[in-house]
């Protein structure tokens, strides 16, 4: 073996011991990473389901968890809870479940009766209840097919056909959204409008 053979052996030999020495202090026994906890998508040829997507046991995927990196799951909207409200979903401002009454509000409601209404509702044992806010409403609207009992058709006697929520626009008037179409528009608060408390 010719001098500049072995050389370059020797050389290639170093780099492999190099790089070896190197995974061994970066995942040394304590910190090599486990299989079982790499997440799905290393393991699998499965391709994830879509975020939102109601799996055979009725839940539905949320996506990778921050924390573990293995996918995370949150009940579907439309359960019945104990105590009669009903799961809405995640409300996007507060991060939190969020919870309706089984039906909309008696009648159609100007917004400042809308916010009375709710603050003085009591029901399913129940004394925080709220006007939504447009975010929530949202929320409500995406899931109204599992939640049920909306208006839906965007018709209404002596009503605009939309559903009130507490964001203000300005002091004359208000967001609200179409449960028809998901459409938002902002009536005077004195137009009369549908109404779904939620906690």
């Amino acid at each position: 073996m010719s001098a500049a053979v072995l050389a370059l052996t020797a050389i290639g030999f170093m780099f492999a011991c190099t790089a070896m020495a190197a995974n061994t202090a970066i995942y040394g026994d304590a910190q090599a990473p486990d299989a079982g906890d790499a997440g799905v998508a290393l393991h699998t040829h499965e391709p994830l389901p879509d975020i939102g997507t109601r799996m055979p046991d009725g839940r539905v995927y949320a996506g990778l968890s921050m924390d573990t990196g293995k996918p995370s799951y949150v009940a579907a909207a439309g359960g019945r809870m104990p105590d009669g409200t009903v799961y809405a979903g995640v409300s996007p401002d507060t991060n939190k479940a969020l919870y309706t009454t089984p039906e909309d509000a008696p009648g159609i409601y100007t917004w400042s009766e809308g916010i009375a209404y709710c603050k003085a509702l009591s029901a399913s044992g129940h004394h925080d209840w709220r006007m939504p806010t447009i975010g929530e409403l949202a929320v409500q609207f995406n899931n109204r097919a599992d939640i049920g009992g909306f208006n839906e058709t965007g018709r209404m006697q002596h009503a605009t056909g939309y559903y009130w929520s507490s964001l203000q626009v300005g002091d004359d008037a208000a967001w609200a959204q179409s449960f028809k179409d998901g459409f938002h528009e902002n009536p005077s608060k004195d137009t009369d409008s549908s109404l779904r408390c939620v906690r």
